[in-house]
């Protein structure tokens, strides 16, 4: 059963051995499917694999967080005892996800003490962007930041303003270091709100005018070219898998997977190309190197009725023995 609130402050947090300047991860979060992300640091942590950079987008960043405090990801993810599958999408839409956001019901009505005046304010009343309310307090979100920060590695997350179209990166002052792409914000527990504002908490209030990153760029790969080795943890597998979306319910989910699949094949497009013309022996500016750039692809398929519920086996898919051996490998991988 997870805890978001009054963690016990003396778990001790995890310690890493000296690192080359060689390994970057980039964690990418995607509507709740974060149990993906949490059992490849698992993995990780228990084969000694560290990281000189992590990157983490949306819920990504709750989950490094937890894993440096040195939580039992596993634990604080799942709860054994939720419901899954159709009868637990339908229990989160009416009671939302706990500890994490509840529905927007006195909301819903406090809006309608001032009578619309517009068929839009009318349309704004009955169909509200506001749909859920988050519930990590401030001092658990600066909490957070405070373990980001004081991380043994660099740490890049990001944000996303709408109104200006932009995105926002913030780091710790081990990234500063390692970054070469432009300043990096400070971690601060509003940054961490802001990287974790969903679309459906409404767009008034957004913390510094920020929201989840993932909507612009669900995973940062592109800044990493300075590392050897990157390991791209994608919460999705590559590709449809069974059957053709036959339900409007598979089309809401391929149209999810199809936006977060075009943007991660925008991040990693140019150091493919680059790999590439190398390989071919059309690049040879030694300016340019060849970067493995490892993914790590669950063979879970994910459906409708799989978002904002973390399944057991697709963390075990990561930290089985076989699946371990698999995504230390040089090539990309789905572990199963």
């Amino acid at each position: 059963m997870r805890t978001l609130e009054g963690r016990d402050q003396q778990t001790p947090q995890r310690r890493f051995r000296g690192m080359a300047n060689t390994l970057a991860f980039a964690l990418a979060g995607l509507g709740g499917f974060n149990a993906h992300g949490a059992g490849f640091l698992t993995a990780a942590a228990e084969l000694g694999v560290e990281p000189n950079l992590v990157t983490a987008t949306s819920g990504q960043i709750i989950v490094l967080g937890e894993w440096l405090r040195g939580t039992d990801l596993k634990s604080f993810l799942i709860d054994p005892d939720r419901p899954r599958g159709p009868l637990g999408t339908l229990l989160t839409a009416y009671s939302g996800d706990p500890g994490i956001f509840r529905p927007a019901v006195p909301e819903f009505w406090r809006r309608w003490t001032r009578w619309p005046a517009t068929p839009s304010e009318v349309a704004a009343r009955l169909f509200p962007a506001q749909e859920y309310v988050p519930l990590r307090s401030e001092a658990y979100l600066s909490g957070i930041a405070d373990l980001l920060n004081s991380a043994p590695f660099g740490v890049v997350f990001n944000a996303y303003d709408p109104r200006q179209g932009t995105g926002a990166l913030f780091g710790n002052a081990a990234a500063g270091l390692l970054w070469s792409d432009g300043d990096l914000r400070p971690i601060a527990g509003e940054a961490v709100a802001a990287a974790l504002w969903l679309s459906l908490y409404g767009f008034e209030g957004l913390p510094g005018g920020l929201m989840d990153g993932a909507y612009q760029r669900p995973c940062i790969v592109a800044e990493l070219h300075r590392f050897d080795r990157i390991y791209a943890v994608r919460p999705l597998a590559q590709g449809w898998r069974g059957k053709v979306p036959a339900t409007w319910f598979d089309v809401q989910d391929w149209q999810c997977e199809m936006w977060f699949s075009a943007g991660y094949a925008a991040e990693v497009a140019d150091m493919e190309r680059i790999n590439q013309l190398i390989e071919e022996g059309a690049l040879t500016d030694p300016r340019f190197r060849k970067i493995q750039l490892i993914e790590i692809a669950t063979d879970h398929p994910a459906g409708y009725f799989n978002y904002f519920t973390e399944r057991p086996q697709v963390f075990d898919g990561l930290t089985t023995k076989p699946a371990k051996s698999c995504w230390l490998t040089d090539d990309a991988c789905r572990c199963a």
